[in-house]
């Protein structure tokens, strides 16, 4: 057999462990066309749940991150969820990650309590807070609407944000830290923009064929990236 070295492509997908900071980061390229993104909800959603690995397997996810925070009792997102074209759930708070149809990401804070337009996009992910916007640390959790003192002191976090040079981060930071800190954090791996996800026993993340971090209770929604042969 020859091996053709100009066939040859780099995985779009590289896993960083900063083991002395307790930071794990899971790197998409989002310039690889062989990948692709998108939000997957438990089964009959909404108002129920599913295990992150039922829908990471279900999904056939190359990569998965727990997605946003949700109501134990109801078990609705707490921010607007939109997928394939419809608006699965308005929660009207907090801060969206967004990709367009023609694959551009964006993160925005929502108009707290205004009903968006998402149309035009493949996805929205609502979460938050805001951590990084327009390459600046822009964190206001009250302003957003976010009051429970779980979510709001220092804790464990996961986080998601894109960089300037087209690099998605999924980030799990493994000590307490407060949204102030965890945006630093976020700025200084080079994310142009990042939002805060849900934590504690939501977190989760999967890449390459292993669960990195494995929530301790069932999710709503998750974060998926695929990647194509």
């Amino acid at each position: 057999m020859i091996f053709a070295p100009a066939l040859w492509q780099p995985s779009p997908i590289n896993i960083i462990q900063d083991r002395k900071n307790k930071v794990d980061t899971v790197v998409v390229n989002l310039n690889d066309q062989r990948a692709s993104f998108g939000v997957v909800t438990a089964k009959d959603f909404p108002g129920t749940d599913e295990s992150f690995a039922s829908m990471v397997g279900r999904s056939n996810a190359a990569v998965a991150i727990n997605g946003a925070y949700f109501s134990t009792t109801t078990l609705l997102p707490i921010g607007d969820l939109f997928v394939d074209g419809q608006l699965l759930h308005g929660g009207r708070m907090g801060t969206v990650l967004k990709m367009t149809e023609d694959g551009k990401m964006d993160i925005e804070r929502v108009v707290r309590h205004r009903t968006m337009d998402w149309r035009g996009h493949k996805f929205v992910l609502g979460c938050g807070p805001a951590l990084v916007l327009d390459g600046k640390v822009d964190v206001d959790w009250r302003g957003e609407g976010f009051r429970d003192p779980h979510v709001t002191g220092k804790t464990a976090r996961m986080a998601i944000g894109y960089t300037q040079g087209g690099k998605l981060l999924l980030v799990r930071i493994g000590r307490a830290v407060s949204f102030g800190e965890e945006a630093e954090i976020m700025r200084k791996l080079g994310c142009h923009e990042a939002m805060n996800l849900d934590a504690g026993a939501s977190s989760g993340l999967y890449a390459n064929g292993k669960i990195l971090v494995k929530p301790s209770r069932e999710l709503t929604s998750i974060l998926a990236a695929w990647v194509s042969q």
